[in-house]
């Protein structure tokens, strides 16, 4: 005999007694034979039930009849399976005696059995009684046939209804209901108790019989609350039953409807409510008072004792029907056959305790518990989970369901509508957010709602179920092995009885580990979680990251572990890290991953990447934290550690990503890891070729194949893993091979997907200005010249593949090759051909240069068919800034001179003319300052679609440096000398020639008049003979006239430079112009009204894209707009830490004199005339409202872009209503303000609905009114193919975009950004510009307690992705980025957007066709030598 098994039946178990402790469980002494089992009377109780059970009158009268009846019918009950009828009899007699304690209701058919008279006027008496007796049918038979075991199921069944039945509508006492849940647990025993064999009535009963048990108790509960005693009498009873798994999956069923209401009883209607099916929806009753709930919920919730326990089969075997039959086993055998079943129940029971933590959190309806045969998939072979899985009329909660969704995505281009990646179905309140898992709402196709700030704190949650969950957790680990047991405890078996396999519980123990990330991951900010949790917290997580087969769950559930303030919690990071090569390195993780859902593990990794990626340059000289007693990487920094493996992550997982929603964020995280690095050196210069930064290898163009992604799938990995992290070239080697990389992909996989190639193309824009901007460096070219392969890739694809999301990546693609322009670049021969051929491409549609062996086409020979009008238009952009070489500048190259400033300084009027339908030309004829010097000088203020220039030229007859004559005359250009003598001339004249034929061909001017008979012809001799006279005389005086040296003429004062200028310039070529053509040059009436308004308008259309970026710091706990724009006005209530990101993000510049975009278009564009160049530097400590927008602002600009941060300050709602009287075509037709409801002060388009489709409508009343100087013009629409040479006679594409809003918000609480008031900060935030509200956009960025700043940002912020941690030197860099990534999606999900040089080429030709002088070719002429 097992001398163990001794041991396991004398020991006590204290453990269990619990709160309980001071009350004794309840014997369940129904059932039994009685007198005639000791007599046998088998026959008394056949001749006896067989009359009850009929339909006559009851023959019983008394009350003692009735008591030995009820005798007979306790033994019938316990009769062989083979009298089944006997037995059906007492059932039927049972139950229709019991129906008298049920309100009256229709006759039954078949009648019932008749009541007899004493039953019928006192129930209550005997009903104790007969629910006693029916102990007995549960009992289950030994020996019997299946058709018999499943006739006895069918009698339960009828028993189980009559018990449900009632405790829903029978008026039960105390000892009834006592009665009542004493049958139940007996039932529930007698079924549940022993193992089951294969077709015993337990396998058919045990579900039924425990749902009838809860369900009845949850009434009781209700109505009449169960004592301790019975609740004791549960628990013993239900720690008995724990090898059964029907007993979990009920167990969780009903704890978590209690904790559903439960929950609406704490926290109210607010609170996230869990979906509970229809079958489960009146498991609790709607009355049950909330104490009642507490209690109920407290005291089900510990039924089943610790689950943890079914780790231990020492533990689960210490039951009295367990033990028996482990003696009975026979020896030899060391495997009991319920074992096997203990990890499933482990895992269920895990995936229950998940399911009540996630109910707590507010993410029941993310995780709700249903089948579990999913999560079961992977960790048990079919034949287990043949066994192990319920049949399917049993009756689960199909609301609950702790196994992840595993829908496959797929793997699509984005359509039109999410090019910006939001939805406007948003609440107009609520900024948009992400959930704990930052990351989903950028890779995801559904947005998870985000964690309620009303969920309970961590330490609550941990009280709760923390015991369980560390202890799950640990499972299998050194920790839990050396626990000290409790006493009464069964030691733990030394023997081969029980032996397990640790691994099978592996799946129960990942779950354990993913919900108690869960609870960590819901932290709230300034929320302290106690030091014990924390540590326990780690040394768990630790050796789950260290265990194959339980990272994955922990990576999935830990996304935002490093974004949480939690102290210690870097001890984890070479774990992390760890987890994340296995993850992120290749195609299919080195994790076991089971039932997890590998795309769902690969978006958790990428977020924890986004937060690791900042550590090495942040925390570069931290040691790596260790725990107490570990010396695995002493004397290493974090930095050391860290830098070269995440490095190598990110290439790697860019590179081996095949998911295109993945490899959005990815990008971001690769291009964060790079700007670090390149940081942190602070020497991101590119070596000289030849060194360790040279790399060779070159894409190929028709390498889209797998075949060919294959081969060079180790290259770019392989390089990064070679670089030493300690040189200090490792950041410009990293930019190369991330560059590299990149421009591989783009154009080997990612051509197709809209969204991966605008983050490809954003990500290369962010790396250009890492690049070494030397002329040796060869990087640079490369990438130019993969990038505009890209173009003529995208461009020569077939008609049908030609989509507006294929131009949006050309648009794209043409301003990233913006930012790659340097002088090194474009003084390369091969770099700036392949420029221009881009540029040709994209104007015309073709090249000159064809494909090889075709003939060299000449431009004025090609038909212009740009693939698009957007890309046409982006094509001349580029080609704008290779001719302008326009480079960074603070303030930009914007020209201050204008009509105002030249009237400021006492000059008259000038000339205007439009050239070539698309250039505005502002002639002035007076010297400028030259008075001493008379000279004709002009000075020209040309307009034209890139922006305001201004000339000063001067016609000289000489060099400057030329001395000068007395009176103010011009010097000779050669010296006053005497000619010398020249000898007389020695040529005789010839002699006259004979006369010919010739002669005579050629008849005289008399013959001729003769000839006409002209009458006029007197006229001619006459004036013949005068002018004949005129030079005889000539001839005699010259004789007589002394010769006198000639002295140069005064010098005149008048001009016409104007004409001088033109003419030079080709525009005054006399002759015929093309046929049907208009003329070059057009004059313009300048004192026309409202010429000079439209010049204003102009020059309030700048030539570079214009964005206003409104910051404002938000207190913690703040919600109101007023109390967060205040915040503004005292550098004292707002962080330092924003005052720092404030001054990073732009130039401060004074709004009157500056000569860019200011923030509103009211003052932008618009340097007035002043003539101080003291500037005064502010003062250190200042309030952030000064840059206000109404003194200063911060400014940015490059060469495409320009910047305004606005500081609202609360005065937008102080000023006082006016109608400007300037309009502006900065972003918009016409002006829209939030002051005014009246269309004269609005946009002249109207904007119906609010769901974010815009519908555009003309009014021509409207037009009139806000424009009465302005006759009608047609709308027209760009066509594919143009003739450029052809003027418009309207103003082409209307301007009909919106511009984007974007606001920056500093958070003190991170859990603030869910109840931002955006809607009542946009009133503060004022353009004067038509924006729509599903275009704003909100950046939050939050610091935490380590130093960095946590972003929160939308999908399309481009390097930028949601979550990611960056360090606060590289944080006004990156939302400069993000907030410029921002207005390019939405500019480009816009229809007729207009470019700022298309937009100010159309209003010139407006100005043109409606102030034009109607001149013929002659009077313009004339015109130009009168004064203006």
């Amino acid at each position: 005999m097992n001398v163990g098994i001794f041991n396991r039946v004398n020991s006590k178990n204290k453990k269990s007694d619990g709160m309980y402790s001071e009350w004794s469980s309840l014997p369940l002494e129904g059932g039994g034979c009685g007198v005639l089992g000791a007599v046998g009377g088998r026959d008394v109780v056949l001749a006896v039930v067989r009359q009850l059970a009929s339909h006559q009158p009851s023959p019983l009268n008394t009350d003692s009849e009735v008591e030995w009846v009820l005798e007979v019918i306790r033994y019938g009950l316990s009769l062989p399976l083979s009298e089944h009828e006997a037995v059906r009899d007492c059932v039927r007699v049972c139950c229709s005696w019991l129906s008298a304690l049920l309100p009256p209701a229709a006759p039954a058919q078949p009648p019932p059995p008749a009541v007899p008279a004493p039953l019928a006027a006192s129930p209550e008496k005997y009903a104790t009684k007969i629910l006693s007796h029916l102990h007995n049918l549960f009992v289950p038979r030994h020996n019997e046939s299946a058709d018999l075991i499943s006739k006895q199921a069918v009698l339960c069944h009828r028993v189980l209804r009559l018990a449900r039945s009632l405790a829903d509508s029978a008026s039960l006492g105390s000892r009834e209901w006592k009665a009542l849940l004493l049958l139940l647990l007996a039932a529930a025993s007698a079924l549940l108790a022993p193992p089951a064999p294969v077709h015993g009535a337990a396998e058919q009963l045990c579900e039924r019989v425990l749902c009838v048990l809860f369900e009845v108790w949850i009434l009781a509960c209700h109505r009449c609350f169960p004592s301790p005693p019975l609740w004791r009498t549960l628990r013993e009873h239900c720690i008995s039953w724990r090898h059964r798994a029907p007993l979990t999956e009920t167990w969780t069923r009903v704890s978590l409807c209690l904790t559903a209401r439960l929950l609406k009883h704490m926290y109210g209607p607010l609170f996230p409510a869990m979906p509970i099916s229809d079958e489960d929806a009146n498991l609790v009753p709607a009355d049950m008072s909330a104490e009642s709930v507490m209690q109920s919920w407290y005291r089900v919730l510990h039924t089943i004792g610790n689950p943890v326990d079914l780790c231990h089969p020492h533990l689960i075997a210490h039951t009295p029907h367990l033990l028996q039959y482990s003696m009975r086993w026979e020896e030899g055998s060391n495997q009991h056959p319920w074992l096997s079943a203990l990890p499933s129940i482990f895992h269920r029971a895990m995936l229950g305790l998940a399911a009540h933590v996630d109910a707590f959190l507010g993410r029941g309806q993310e995780r709700c518990w249903a089948g579990l045969g999913s999560a079961q998939a992977g960790l048990t072979d079919e034949k287990e989970e043949e066994e192990l899985t319920p049949p399917t009329h049993r009756r689960l909660a199909k609301s609950f369901s702790t196994s992840r969704p595993r829908e496959k995505i797929p793997e699509k281009s984005a359509p039109r509508s999410s090019l910006i990646g939001l939805s406007s179905s948003r609440p107009a309140s609520v900024v948009p957010t992400t959930p704990p898992n930052s990351i989903t709402s950028q890779v995801g196709e559904t947005e998870k709602p985000p964690l309620t700030p009303l969920r309970p704190k961590v330490n609550s949650i941990l009280h709760l179920f923390g015991e369980w969950l560390f202890e799950a957790a640990l499972i299998g680990t050194n920790p839990t092995n050396n626990q000290q047991r409790g006493e009464g405890t069964p030691p733990p078996p030394t023997d081969a009885t029980f032996k397990i396999n640790t691994l099978s519980y592996q799946a129960g123990r990942a779950v354990a580990l993913g919900t108690l990330c869960r609870v960590i991951c819901s932290k709230q900010c300034r929320e302290e979680v106690l030091a014990p949790y924390l540590a326990r917290t780690y040394a768990a997580l630790q050796r789950g990251l260290r265990d194959p087969a339980t990272a994955a769950a922990v990576v999935l559930d830990a996304a935002d572990i490093f974004r949480l303030d939690l102290d210690g919690v870097l001890v984890l990071v070479p774990d992390f890290i760890t987890a994340l090569d296995r993850i992120l390195s290749e195609r299919e993780p080195k994790l076991e991953c089971g039932s997890i859902d590998k795309r769902e593990l690969r978006k958790a990794a990428i977020s924890l990447l986004l937060s690791l990626v900042a550590f090495p340059y942040h925390y570069r000289g931290l040691p790596v934290p260790e725990f107490p007693g570990c010396n695995d990487y002493a004397g290493m920094t974090l930095g050391e550690y860290a830098r070269a493996k995440l490095s190598l992550i990110c290439v790697s997982a860019v590179q081996v990503e095949t998911s295109d929603s993945l490899a959005v964020p990815l990008l971001s995280a690769l291009y964060l890891c790079v700007r670090h690095n390149t940081h942190a050196l602070n020497k991101a210069n590119s070596a000289p070729p030849g060194s360790s930064l040279s790399h060779c290898s070159e894409y190929r163009e028709g390498g889209s194949g797998p075949a060919s992604a294959e081969s060079v799938q180790d290259d770019f990995a392989a390089d990064v893993r070679e670089l030493d992290p300690s040189s200090p070239v490792f950041g410009a080697a990293l930019v190369t091979r991330a560059t590299y990389l990149v421009c591989h992909r783009l154009i080997s996989s990612w051509k197709g997907d809209l969204q991966v190639s605008l983050a490809a193309l954003e990500l290369l824009s962010g790396l250009a200005k890492l690049h070494s901007a030397k002329p040796d460096a060869l990087e640079r070219k490369r990438a130019v010249r993969w990038i505009c392969d890209y173009i003529s890739v995208q461009c020569s694809r077939p008609p049908q593949a030609h989509s507006r999301d294929l131009h949006s990546c050309v648009v794209a693609a043409y301003t990233c090759l913006a930012s790659w322009l340097c002088p090194a670049l474009l003084n390369d021969p091969d770099c700036l051909a392949a420029l221009m051929e881009v540029v040709e491409l994209g104007i015309s549609g073709s090249k000159s240069q064809g494909k090889p062996g075709e003939p060299t086409k000449m431009k004025d020979e090609k038909e212009l068919k740009p693939v698009s009008m957007r890309v046409r238009d982006a094509a001349e952009a580029l080609l704008m800034l290779i001719l302008e070489q326009s480079g960074t500048c603070g303030t930009g190259a914007w020209c201050r001179l204008d009509e105002r400033w030249l009237s400021a300084l006492g000059h008259g009027k000038l000339r205007h003319f439009v050239a070539d339908g698309s250039t505005l030309l502002s002639l002035l004829e007076e010297p400028l300052a030259n008075s001493q010097e008379p000279q004709p000088t002009i000075v020209v203020i040309i307009r034209n679609g890139w922006g305001r220039y201004a000339w000063s030229l001067s016609s000289r007859g000489a060099a400057r440096c030329a001395g000068r004559g007395g009176g103010g005359a011009c010097p000779r250009p050669v010296a006053m000398l005497e000619p010398p003598a020249r000898a007389p001339p020695v040529c005789l004249p010839l002699c006259a020639a004979p006369p010919c034929a010739v002669d005579s061909a050629f008849p005289s001017l008399e013959a001729v008049l003769r000839q006409l008979n002209d009458p006029e012809a007197t006229v001619l001799f006459k004036l013949l003979e005068q002018q004949a006279a005129i030079e005889r005389r000539v001839r005699e005086g010259e004789d007589n006239v002394t010769g006198e040296e000639y002295v140069p003429p005064e010098p005149v004062t008048e001009f016409q430079t104007a004409r001088m200028f033109l003419s030079h310039f080709g525009y005054l070529n006399i002759g015929p112009d093309k046929k049907n053509s208009l003329p070059r040059l057009q004059a313009l009436d300048s004192t026309n009204v409202g010429f000079s308004t439209a010049l204003r308008r102009l020059d309030g259309t700048g030539s570079r894209a214009a964005l206003t970026v409104h910051v404002v710091c938000v207190r913690a706990g703040q919600r109101r707009a007023t109390d967060i724009v205040a915040n503004s006005l005292s550098a004292d209530t707002v962080p330092a830490a924003f005052i720092r990101m404030l001054r990073g993000l732009g130039t401060p510049v004074r709004v009157s004199g500056h000569a860019g975009w200011t923030g509103h278009i009211r003052s932008s564009y618009d340097a007035q005339p002043h003539f101080t160049n003291k500037e005064n530097s502010p003062p250190d400590n200042i309030a952030p409202a000064m840059y206000d927008g109404r003194e200063q602002v911060l400014y940015w600009s490059d060469s495409t872009d320009e910047i305004a941060f606005v500081v609202p300050s609360g005065y937008e709602l102080d000023e006082p209503e006016d109608a400007d009287s300037m309009r502006t075509d900065v972003d918009g037709s016409c002006l829209s303000t939030n002051r005014s409801t009246d269309k004269s002060h609005g946009s002249c388009w109207d904007v119906s609905g609010s769901s974010g489709h815009a519908s555009y409508e003309r009014s021509t009343s409207e037009c009139e009114r806000t424009r009465p100087a302005r006759a009608p013009l047609s709308d027209k629409t760009r066509a594919l193919s143009l003739e450029l040479d052809r003027a418009l006679t309207g103003s082409g594409r209307r301007n009909r975009d919106f511009a984007p809003k974007i606001l920056i918000i500093w958070l003190e609480d991170f859990e603030d950004h869910l109840n931002l008031p955006i809607d009542d900060l946009l009133r503060h935030c004022e353009t004067g510009i038509p924006w729509r509200r599903h275009e704003v956009w909100s950046l939050c960025v939050s610091a935490v307690l380590g130093g960095l700043v946590r972003v929160l940002c939308p999908p399309a912020s481009g390097v930028l992705a949601d979550g990611a941690l960056v360090a606060p030197r590289l944080l006004p860099d990156c939302l400069r980025r993000a907030a410029t990534h921002l207005a390019r999606r939405t500019r480009l999900n816009t229809d007729l957007y207009q470019p700022p040089h298309v937009r100010r080429r159309y209003l010139i030709q407006d100005i043109a066709q409606q102030y034009k002088k109607d001149l013929d070719e002659p009077e313009l002429l004339e015109s130009l030598f009168k004064a203006p």
